[in-house]
């Protein structure tokens, strides 16, 4: 079968990954980047044409689909650039550096006839495909609250790069996924604690109905963390996005509770069972079902990114 042709525009920290698992899944062509001799390295790596002009490259390349991870702020502007040209696109989240920007780009799906998908990664990942299916088929019963945790010292090479922007619009995204809606009322909270630019600490409190979720990032504790805790009246789970692992709490009170201090403590040993996944990387698992389905206009996840962007602000 003829592989598509791909490229991507921006090959730093996230862009090399792309280009990595496009050379494992199509055929890799070009690549863009205006740091020449990371580009060059990265292009001739993969046999790929080096273009330090992603318009050129546009223009120079039969490019059928392609993935654009460069600074946000950049990003209304090279996605126009690729839709102009008719090539299908998937462009790392958060859609846009502001919501008129990302208003913009959804208006381009239209008027372009081109698909545009935002790269929301976790959504992708087993144990979050594996949970919406657990909450779906009720096993939770009714949902009480979420808690995410995305904590760790890791700060983005873009000073003016925000954590809840950067790191918690990701369970921003899980958390509209998993429960089908966006939140009514939100609450978020930033602070500054190293960073003079910018927010490296956020907690943000999220209503949809009478489900509550939070949302703790920062950039500052010194322990890499990426999980999540979802309680519902029938069970409890608990999901490690590094480990793609979840661990479901059947029902706690199978019985009356006496009060007293000894039964609440049995209590505590309640029946708990790891859920078998299959291990995959997200990425791939991501830019294959871009590829499958990039000529399918209604693919685009624009308008749930444009809300999750909403959130963060």
């Amino acid at each position: 079968m003829k592989k598509i042709k791909v490229g991507v525009i921006g090959v730093g920290n996230m862009g090399k990954n792309h280009a990595r698992v496009y050379s494992e899944i199509a055929d890799l062509v070009a690549i863009s980047d205006t740091n020449e001799l990371l580009g060059k390295n990265v292009a001739g790596k993969y046999n790929a044409a080096f273009y330090p002009d992603y318009k050129k490259m546009l223009q120079g390349k039969k490019i059928e689909a392609i993935s654009v991870v460069v600074p946000t702020y950049l990003h209304k502007e090279v996605v126009l650039e690729c839709l102009k040209n008719s090539i299908h696109t998937l462009v790392e989240k958060p859609i846009a550096h502001n919501l008129f920007d990302a208003r913009k780009m959804l208006g381009w799906i239209d008027k372009y006839q081109t698909t545009l998908m935002v790269g929301h990664i976790e959504r992708f990942n087993p144990a979050v495909v594996k949970l919406k299916k657990i909450i779906d088929q009720g096993r939770l019963g009714k949902i009480i609250n979420l808690l995410a945790i995305r904590v760790g010292i890791s700060p983005p090479n873009i000073h003016a790069s925000d954590v809840a922007l950067d790191l918690g619009i990701h369970d921003v995204d899980v958390f509209n996924y998993l429960l089908g809606k966006f939140p009514d009322r939100k609450k978020v909270i930033k602070t500054k604690l190293f960073s003079r630019s910018s927010a490296d600490a956020s907690t943000l409190l999220l209503e949809y109905g009478s489900i509550t979720g939070m949302i703790q990032t920062n950039w500052v504790t010194p322990i890499k963390i990426r999980k999540l805790f979802v309680s519902g009246v029938e069970g409890y789970a608990e999901l490690d996005y590094i480990q793609q692992k979840i661990i479901l709490h059947d029902k706690i009170l199978h019985a009356k509770f006496d009060g007293s201090y000894y039964q609440l403590i049995s209590l505590a040993d309640v029946p708990k069972k790891e859920i078998f996944i299959s291990k995959k990387e997200p990425l791939k698992e991501e830019l294959k079902f871009f590829l499958r389905n990039r000529e399918n206009l209604n693919l685009s996840n624009a308008s749930d990114a444009i809300e999750a962007l909403k959130i963060v602000f």
